[in-house]
């Protein structure tokens, strides 16, 4: 149990539970709890991989598993937040368990039983294992022998606890190992020939300079630019991979925020002005604090840079004597006031050094105190290092901020946490700085239950009024001047609506499978204090787009490729028979630009205009060529072009690597991609 102590100690949320995230993390975000009748009717699939159902029961196993293990290690994962990551690791471990190891494997990659003890106790020890807090020693390096120490106590661990947090680690390693052999299986199929290495050395060492003029096309719609919807067409179905996507709706929605009333604050003003006659008197801050105000009591001393407060709080703390009250300040729906609770001349921090005694030593541990005072062994203490306030507060160990500012080098002091006594010996110190410790009272304003209830009549009449009709929800909102929020493309893995985090009963809602488009809902209240009334304005399934969804957007782009095509030919007719890109600039109004030292693989120049660049890498020296970009048409000349040696084969493995680096950050996507994924987890969650 003292290992399972040690654990809890050390780790925060989920321990790294999340070895497997940080693994392949492209799985769309989980959402909140649906109802029991879905979770068990007979669309119970909360996805597929590969064209395997993946059912409720199978990821509830799953998660519960992560549960137990985030439990066990004395976290208790209640928030959102952190469900979320537990979600997340239980649906990416059946990934791996279903796509890809099974993918690994068919590669012919492997992890051997003796490459395994290497990566968890031999010369080439896990990432997995290095990151984890509970094998850090005192200074945050990696301790092999506090790992081994672990392994080795496994066994007298009757709860089993700690074997099954070391087989949660070895799978971790498992996998973690497999993603690196084909990262790196992956990154060594990207090669450069011979040929190709010294033709990409040799089109990198080409520069030239240029001269140009750019004519840019008008952003006035041009009437006499056509577009059909046969084009658009054509263009659609060219391109139609272009226009996959998720199921996802258009909404419209209005929404009450429950904020506090006048009468609200004129109520929490008056109980504060009676706390702060009290605040001003009383003689245990910290007691008072603690049952009066709605912020915690803070012992940390601050110096003036370190506390970031109102003006008029810093003028109290730092330059009124300790007991001064500030005046009332008002903020962000509160009133606050602040005490100066006591004033030190400390240190930072402090070099410690400790002996453990138990309480009923303490007699013991005086004589050694007084031992130490007359003569100082340091031998006689172990060494804790360079502490400061942040440590000790984080430690439990408040009694010892006595090592900053006390007279002596030896003394001794109670950890009432750790019910232990400590001789503390403190050798040296930084210099010592003025610092303030201060008590906050703070009253919060809150809508009071009757606040509440006029909020909700409002929306609860307006939802009725509306009686699911999206023709009543526009007239409404309009009569009642109501701003109508509209969110285009929602996902049905959306959380988020407006300022609401946890919005997931209006996104169920929404994608119910009974919602249709023109149809409103009910009043939502989300969080207990955000009251929607959702219309559904747009349905779209899962698949190809809507042509006529898209055809706004295709048009747009085919009518400016017709524009610069009409403004290419409008300026080689103007320019025709110059001979110099002086007159050309005079012909068409503008002035002559110049860049030196352009190459094929420049990414310095016109990045939005590529056509450039590869024009000019093209294009013969001394003559004037033309060119349609993006938003204009350039006329350009070519001159000065030479060969360096500045780009060498370091540089081409460079651009390699480049690559590399590309197709493992793609790598997820095709993989998902190619098992056809569908994660429905937003049904249920």
């Amino acid at each position: 149990m003292a290992v399972l102590e040690k654990i809890r100690v050390k780790f925060g949320i989920l321990i790294t539970v999340l070895v497997a995230l940080a693994l392949l993390s492209f799985i769309l975000d989980p959402t909140t709890l649906r109802s029991a009748f879905d979770r068990f009717s007979s669309d119970n699939k909360v996805g597929t991989m590969n064209g395997k159902s993946v059912s409720y029961k199978e990821f509830y196993e799953e998660l519960n598993t992560y549960t137990e293990i985030a439990k066990m290690m004395g976290q208790n994962p209640s928030s959102e937040e952190q469900q979320a990551q537990l979600r997340d690791a239980a649906w990416q471990s059946i990934f791996d368990n279903e796509v890809f190891i099974p993918k690994a494997e068919a590669a012919g990659l492997s992890v051997g039983e003796e490459e395994m003890l290497d990566l968890t106790q031999g010369n080439n020890i896990s990432p997995v294992l290095l990151q984890q807090g509970l094998f850090l020693d005192r200074d945050g390096n990696f301790s092999r022998e506090t790992l081994v120490d672990f392994v080795q106590s496994i066994d007298s661990d009757d709860s089993g606890n700690s074997a099954a947090y070391w087989s949660f680690l070895e799978e971790g390693v498992f996998r973690n190992q497999l993603y690196a052999k084909y990262a790196s299986l992956m990154e060594k199929s990207d090669v450069l020939s011979d040929l190709e290495k010294a033709r990409l050395v040799a089109d990198g060492n080409v520069t030239a300079d240029v001269d140009f003029v750019f004519e840019p096309i008008s952003f006035v719609t041009d009437s006499t630019v056509k577009v059909s919807s046969e084009e658009i067409r054509r263009y659609f179905n060219d391109h139609k991979e272009q226009f996959k996507q998720p199921a996802n709706r258009d909404i419209e929605y209005v929404m009450w925020e429950v904020v506090p009333s006048a009468q609200d604050y004129a109520d929490t003003k008056a109980e504060f002005d009676a706390l702060y006659e009290d605040f001003a008197k009383a003689d245990n801050l910290k007691a008072f604090v603690t049952l009066n105000s709605d912020s915690k009591w803070n012992p940390y001393y601050f110096t003036e840079d370190q506390l970031s407060v109102t003006p008029e709080f810093q003028q109290t703390a730092f330059h009124a004597p300790v007991g001064t009250v500030s005046p009332v300040v008002t903020e962000d729906k509160a009133y606050a006031a602040m005490r100066v609770a006591d004033v030190r001349m400390m240190a930072d921090s402090a070099h410690v050094y400790y002996k453990v005694y138990p309480y009923s030593q303490e007699a013991e541990a005086d004589v050694f105190v007084n031992d130490q005072l007359r003569k100082t062994d340091i031998s006689q203490f172990t060494e804790m290092g360079w502490i400061t306030q942040d440590f000790i507060l984080a430690n439990g160990l408040n009694e010892l901020d006595a090592a900053f500012d006390s007279p002596q080098k030896v003394f001794k002091v109670k950890n009432v946490n750790n019910q232990a006594i400590l001789a503390v010996y403190v050798p040296e110190r930084t210099k010592a700085l003025k610092k303030v410790q201060v008590a906050t009272l703070m009253k919060n304003v809150l809508p009071s239950d009757e606040t509440y209830r006029d909020f909700q009549m409002k929306a609860v009449e307006f939802a009725d009024a509306c009686d699911g009709k999206y023709e009543n929800f526009q007239k409404l909102s309009q009569e009642q001047n109501l701003p109508v929020i509209p969110i285009n493309n929602m996902l049905q893995t959306n959380r988020r609506i407006g300022p609401a985090d946890n919005a997931r009963e209006v996104v169920s809602w929404v994608f119910d499978k009974k919602t249709k488009a023109g149809q409103v809902s009910d009043l939502k209240i989300v969080d207990n204090k955000y009251y929607f009334v959702t219309a559904v304005t747009k349905v779209r399934k899962e698949g190809y787009a809507d042509i006529q969804d898209v055809a706004s957007d295709i048009s747009s782009l085919l009518k400016a490729r017709k524009t610069v095509a009409v403004k290419l030919d409008e300026v080689k007719e103007k320019i025709a028979g110059l001979t110099t890109l002086e007159q050309v600039a005079e012909t068409l109004g503008t002035t002559v630009s110049h860049y030196p030292g352009i190459s094929f693989g420049s990414t310095q120049f016109n990045q939005n205009d590529p056509a450039l660049v590869g024009a000019v890498a093209a294009a013969p020296e001394g003559t004037i060529q033309t060119v349609g970009g993006n938003v204009g048409v350039y006329v350009f000349e070519v001159s000065n072009r030479k060969a360096g040696n500045f780009f060498s084969e370091n540089d081409a493995a460079t651009q390699l690597a480049r690559k590399a680096s590309w197709h493992n950050s793609i790598l997820q996507s095709v993989i998902a991609n190619e098992a056809d994924i569908k994660d429905n987890r937003a049904r249920f969650f």
